[in-house]
């Protein structure tokens, strides 16, 4: 008992409450245990913050800041603000993030701040209502989708490589990419045109295949209406051109659906968008995202990840768009077939899912192995 007192009286002594609502550390602070601690104002951190345990909440309904000389380092995290927390500083999150409503922001004009992930950190929740809107990084993992977007929609990256240690940031941009890197196409190439409603930020040195999604908003049917002339484009920095980087996997529906690249650095290039060939190609499906088509024929009806029979045991997680859980499974093998599991209520429940892109997040084998992806429910 003596010892929970001694804590709660240092961390009085190391915060500040300043007259705009400030929450300042100069001191050193630890979450210890079990701890929560909750954030309704900002955070101005000239201290120590950093901790092994416990859950550091940031709530309230007014946009709220984290500034200061030293990037706080946190183990588990959740947001509830109505009008998000905007970065000043980077901020590490090492085990769990969890997205409940309100944005994650950071400026756009630069990328020195950021919601910075390493190779243990996972998150659930994240939403068109709860995000990064700004610039997100991970090091150290082989597969990973950024739950990144703008203030009005999730738009998230995958990023799927061979290397055990790597170093990837993002962000998203609702902006015509043409303004900032010409229009210019790589002229040996097939490109007729590119996007010019939304492009994508990633740097990274190791070779990587990349995943991205679109929706009504990206606007797709404006420039083709063939699903088969569709790739993924970088603006190329040593050419100042965009180049194909060409396609290994894409769904079937202009409205919403994700398309997959092949391998490339992507500190080769300034953005990434949607790109339009001159001539068709299809791709066979293949890689960490799937299709799934429960029409009875045998083909592709459940979702089966071939990868979790390395392991003993697991637990799936499947989110529709909008960050709401329609299945749960321990130990899955291939019970999801575009339905909700028995111990979710939902009003589709007879019907099943409607069409389009849902996220999965599985923990797998004793050192809960994470692997996270989005699968395209066609029907």
């Amino acid at each position: 008992m003596k010892r929970h007192i001694l804590l709660i009286v240092f961390n009085m002594l190391a915060l500040q409450i300043t007259t705009a609502q400030t929450l300042r550390n100069f001191g050193a602070i630890e979450i210890h245990g079990t701890g929560q601690i909750g954030f309704f104002s900002s955070l101005e951190n000239d201290g120590i913050f950093e901790t092994t345990s416990g859950l550091a909440g940031f709530y309230g309904a007014n946009l709220n800041s984290i500034s200061g000389a030293i990037s706080p380092h946190f183990y588990d995290i959740e947001i509830n603000n109505d009008e998000g927390i905007f970065l000043q500083i980077p901020l590490k999150v090492s085990n769990n993030t969890n997205f409940i409503f309100g944005d994650i922001i950071t400026s756009k004009a630069s990328n020195t701040n950021y919601l910075e992930f390493i190779s243990t950190s996972f998150y659930n929740g994240a939403s068109n209502f709860s995000k990064v809107d700004g610039y997100m990084s991970i090091s150290d993992v082989q597969s990973f989708l950024f739950p990144i977007g703008d203030e009005t929609y999730l738009r998230p990256l995958g990023i799927d490589t061979e290397e055990t240690t790597s170093f990837f940031k993002t962000a998203y941009f609702f902006e015509n990419g043409t303004l900032d890197f010409s229009t210019i196409l790589a002229q040996k190439s097939d490109l007729q045109s590119i996007s010019k409603t939304e492009y994508w930020v990633l740097e990274g040195d190791a070779s990587t295949r990349i995943t991205i999604g679109w929706n009504e908003r990206s606007d797709l049917q404006s420039i083709t209406d063939d699903q088969d002339n569709l790739t993924i484009v970088g603006f190329e920095k040593k050419s100042s051109q965009w180049v194909d980087l060409e396609t290994a996997d894409r769904s079937e529906n202009l409205l919403e659906g994700f398309i997959s690249s092949t391998e490339f650095i992507p500190n080769d290039y300034s953005a990434i968008t949607f790109g339009i060939l001159k001539t068709r190609k299809p791709v066979s499906r293949r890689g960490y995202n799937y299709i799934i088509t429960p029409n009875g024929d045998g083909i592709n009806d459940f979702l089966y990840i071939p990868e979790l029979e390395d392991f003993d045991g697991n637990r799936m997680l499947i989110f529709d768009r909008n960050g709401l859980k329609v299945f749960e499974k321990e130990n899955y093998t291939d019970e999801f077939n575009g339905k909700v599991s028995v111990n979710i209520a939902a009003i589709t429940r007879n019907k099943g899912l409607s069409e389009g892109i849902y996220y999965y997040l599985i923990t797998a084998g004793k050192d809960n192995f994470v692997i996270q992806g989005f699968l395209y429910l066609e029907r």
